[in-house]
């Protein structure tokens, strides 16, 4: 801030009723731009769990955070995969538990993640056109509740942002299918490796 920018504070007042809270309305209709809609990760909180960190630890960082994603990040430090809070807390963690015959607290998210390479992206440049309804229709093809997003930029790629499912229900004001609330990374990575 320019020290020679001078800021007035603006007038607070005290509530002697209490106000009521707005409704949910419907802000987006399936013809408008997505990319509105986009949570943009240069701006949007991001969980980063290592592939060590148990399932517990990182589903509290996640609940802190307000965030139901977590990266997760490799030995090497380098981006290795991704895992949802609905993973966490699904069926996953017990039946790898009883597959490795190991207890529950002994699974690292490494052990749930969705690696990298099973990831399905679309780049920043597809997404500046498209309209609510393009990511919708999307998600539905694919069975998907997120859609990450992708940037280039002088040779390198990087994870620009995602397009959840429940934000876009939130905002068109209805479900998208509720086929997609049975899926998950962790159904879609079944799926991919038959």
């Amino acid at each position: 801030m320019s020290s020679s920018q001078r800021f007035q504070p603006v007038p607070l007042t005290s509530l002697h009723v209490a106000p009521s809270l707005p409704q949910l309305k419907r802000v987006a209709q399936p013809q408008d731009r997505a990319l509105p809609l986009l949570t943009d990760l240069r701006f949007a909180p991001v969980v980063v769990a290592s592939h060590r960190d148990g399932l517990d630890e990182t589903l509290h960082v996640m609940m802190r955070a307000g965030v139901r994603m977590a990266f997760v990040s490799g030995a090497d430090g380098h981006l290795a995969g991704l895992v949802t809070a609905d993973v966490i807390m699904g069926e996953r963690p017990v039946q790898r538990a009883m597959t490795d015959q190991v207890h529950h607290d002994d699974l690292t998210v490494a052990d749930l993640m969705t690696p990298l390479n099973h990831w399905e992206v679309t780049d920043l440049a597809h997404v500046r056109t498209a309209r609510v309804g393009d990511i919708v229709a999307t998600l539905r093809e694919h069975g998907m509740r997120y859609l990450l997003v992708t940037e280039q930029h002088e040779g390198q790629t990087t994870l620009r942002g995602l397009f959840s499912a429940k934000r876009l229900e939130m905002a068109l004001g209805q479900a998208i299918e509720d086929d997609l609330h049975a899926h998950s990374f962790a159904e879609l990575e079944a799926v991919l490796a038959h």
